[in-house]
Formats: C-alpha cells, structure tokens, sequence
C-alpha cells in the first residue's frame, strides 16, 4: 500500500492528491484519507477504497505555528480546524519530514491554507525552509496590523519554544 501512496503522492506541481481532513493535530498540521478528485485524479486501475483506507498526516510547508501549551497554540490550532476540519484538501507534496508527515502546501477551494494562517497572524513564516516571497509579506502584514500572536509580546517562535526546558516553558506560561 505505501508504495502505492508513494507513487501517487509525488509528481507535478499540480495539485492531484486530495485528503479528507478526518483531524487537525496542531496549527501546522493534519491528517486526512485520501480521497479521489473526480474531475482530475480518477484512476480507473485503481480501487477507490483502497484510496479512502490510507492516511496521510500533512506539516503545511513554509509555516511553524504555536505549539500546544503555547501562546496561541489552541487559537492555532482552532483555526485550523474551521479552515480545513471535515473538508477535502488538495496538495502540492515536497518531501517527507524525519517524523513520516508529508510537508506540502495545502489548498481548500483554491486558497492556500498556511496563507491564511499567516494573514491571521496565527503561525510564523518558517523562513529557514521556505523562500516564499508572499508568506514572507503576510507575516510582515500580520506583524505590523498586530493580528493574532503579533498581539502578545509573549510570542515565541515555536522552535524556540522546542528548544526550551520545562522549567524554561514554565517560566515563559505565568
């Protein structure tokens, strides 16, 4: 099976592969069945359950959004949810992370999903593995509007926030 997924996965720069987001585990990533686009992906080799039997868990490229137990982590993490829960998403693969995740660039009705997170100041733009010129500006936008986390002057990039000891999160939470 995961050969298969593999090779459907990878490709183009086209969107062909849609999810059913089934969950959103934080601001920045997801997981979800796939799911056969009818206009475009419809393989009649293929069995279509086998499709809706594999998941896939997503990291949204270009964006690092709160952690739980971080300032607006669960705001992040809520947004997600209204934006994409329960919804079919299509994808533009990049490469597989160290944890197994797909990161890719994730779209719902032709919107990029990590775009809306950074114009609603809910996620920073992951600079270090993302040269977008456009999430850079919604980022300044966002910083500069003081939307979302650009509000709170507690706002800690989240691999700052990985990097913390406990007793360091402790600190930063009271």
């Amino acid at each position: 099976m995961a050969a298969s997924v593999t090779g459907c996965l990878s490709g183009s720069d086209s969107v062909k592969v849609f999810l059913k987001v089934c969950r959103v585990i934080d601001g920045d990533t997801f997981e979800g069945r796939m799911t056969v686009n009818t206009k475009e992906a419809y393989n009649p080799g293929v069995n279509p359950w086998a499709y809706e039997l594999t998941k896939v868990t997503v990291r949204i490229s270009g964006i690092d959004a709160p952690e739980r137990g971080q300032f607006y982590g669960d705001v992040a993490t809520l947004h997600l949810q209204w934006l994409i829960s329960g919804k079919a998403v299509g994808l533009k693969l990049k490469q597989r992370d160290m944890y197994g995740r797909w990161i890719a660039t994730a779209f719902h009705d032709g919107v990029d999903i990590g775009a809306e997170m950074l114009k609603e100041g809910l996620a920073w733009h992951y600079k270090e593995h993302d040269g977008n010129p456009l999430y850079a500006q919604l980022e300044a936008e966002a910083k500069l509007a003081g939307l979302g986390l650009w509000c709170d002057d507690r706002a800690v990039p989240p691999w700052e926030w990985r990097r913390m000891s406990k007793y360091e999160r402790d600190a930063y939470r009271n």
